[in-house]
C-alpha cells in the first residue's frame, strides 16, 4: 500500500472527523431528513444498509477492513439497528462518517494528482488526465455532501472515484484488484435475506 494511502487510514482509523482541505462549513450541511422517509422499517434498514456498505467498502480500500468481512459487518449493523429500523441517531452517526471518510479518500485521490504522485496511462499526456480528475473530484465532493444531506445512495460517486484511483495506478479500467464496490448491491440482499427482513422493493 503506497505512502498516500497508509496515511488516509490511519487518518480514517483515528476517526478524525475533521475533512481537512475543503472549503465545508457546519453551514454547508443541513440537518438530516427524518430516518424513516422510507414506507416501513425494512426498507428504512436496506437504505440504512446500503449506504452503510458503502462506507465499509471505502475502509476495504485502505485495507482497514477485508472486502469479505463486509457482509459479516453489515450483519452486525442488523442486530444494532433492530426491527425498529435504523434510529436517527444511528442514521446521523452514519452521516458523519460518510462524510468524513468519503471526503478523506477524495482528498487524497486530489493530493495524488496534484503533487505528482500518479503513475497515470500512457495514451494521453499527465497534464491532461490530471486536470479531468481534479475537474472530477470537486464535482464528486459535491456530490458527496448532496447525497450525505438528502440521505440519498453514494454508491454511484465512489465508482466513479474508484476509477480515478485505477487511472492514477496506470490502469484504464478498475481491475478487479481494486473494486472494492462491486457487487454493493447483492452483497446487501442476501444479508437481509440471511436475516429475514422484508421490504417493498
Amino acid at each position: 500500500m503506497g505512502s498516500w494511502r497508509m496515511l488516509l487510514a490511519a487518518a480514517i482509523a483515528a476517526q478524525c472527523c475533521v475533512v481537512l482541505a475543503l472549503p465545508i462549513r457546519a453551514a454547508d450541511l443541513r440537518a438530516g431528513p427524518p430516518a424513516f422517509l422510507a414506507e416501513d422499517a425494512g426498507e428504512a434498514a436496506e437504505d440504512y444498509l446500503r449506504r452503510r456498505a458503502v462506507l465499509l467498502m471505502i475502509r476495504a480500500t485502505f485495507d482497514l477492513l477485508l472486502d469479505e468481512d463486509v457482509p459479516r459487518e453489515l450483519a452486525a449493523d442488523i442486530t444494532r439497528i433492530g426491527a425498529a429500523g435504523p434510529s436517527e441517531g444511528q442514521s446521523a452517526l452514519l452521516d458523519r462518517d460518510l462524510l468524513a471518510e468519503g471526503s478523506y479518500y477524495l482528498v487524497s485521490l486530489r493530493y495524488l494528482a496534484e503533487t505528482g504522485g500518479a503513475v497515470w496511462p500512457g495514451d494521453r499526456p499527465e497534464s491532461s488526465y490530471t486536470n479531468d480528475a481534479l475537474v472530477m473530484l470537486d464535482g464528486l465532493q459535491d456530490r458527496l455532501i448532496d447525497a450525505i444531506n438528502e440521505r440519498t445512495d453514494p454508491l454511484p460517486i465512489f465508482e466513479e472515484a474508484q476509477t480515478i484511483l485505477a487511472l492514477t495506478e496506470g490502469f484504464s479500467r478498475v481491475p478487479a484488484s481494486l473494486d472494492h464496490f462491486g457487487g454493493r448491491d447483492s452483497i446487501v440482499e442476501e444479508v437481509l435475506a440471511d436475516h429475514r427482513f422484508t421490504t417493498n422493493s
